[in-house]
């Protein structure tokens, strides 16, 4: 199984990769390690529902990566902050960013169903400051 789910992670894109399938993989062995004598049928549902959540992931790291969307760091949030830029795209930023951290956290303690739902609110906030940055690209210069 963990030799499936490290070649499963090459569906994701190689940077999506080089930054998390270490942590992916070190989550995946924890929660199978965790719960691997509960028996087979535990361990078959187990299975199925890493593999497609993890086939879902990489569909989504795609579609992000396609749509030339990066995760924020903390270094461009503060860049933001000390620009001249509006107060909504700084604060669209900010949701993004506390998002991805949530994301991080619930992920670490094993909230997958958490996870799953920051990471729509993620999608959601970074179209929103898609849609605010092509809002202000002439008047700022900001990429679209």
């Amino acid at each position: 199984m963990r030799r499936a789910y490290r070649f499963m992670l090459l569906l994701y894109p190689r940077g999506h990769r080089d930054r998390f399938a270490e942590e992916m993989a070190g989550v995946f062995e924890e929660a199978r390690n965790e719960r691997h004598y509960q028996g087979w049928a535990w361990y078959a549902r187990f299975a199925f529902s890493e593999m497609t959540g993890l086939i879902a992931g990489a569909a989504g790291a795609w579609f992000d990566h396609t749509l030339d969307r990066k995760p924020a760091s903390d270094a461009s949030v503060a860049a933001a902050a000390r620009s001249s830029l509006p107060h909504d795209v700084v604060e669209a930023q900010r949701q993004v960013d506390v998002s991805i951290a949530g994301m991080v956290h619930a992920i670490a303690n094993h909230q997958f169903e958490r996870a799953r739902a920051l990471s729509n609110q993620e999608r959601e906030a970074r179209e929103n400051l898609r849609i605010l940055r092509d809002k202000y690209s002439d008047e700022y210069g900001m990429p679209c």
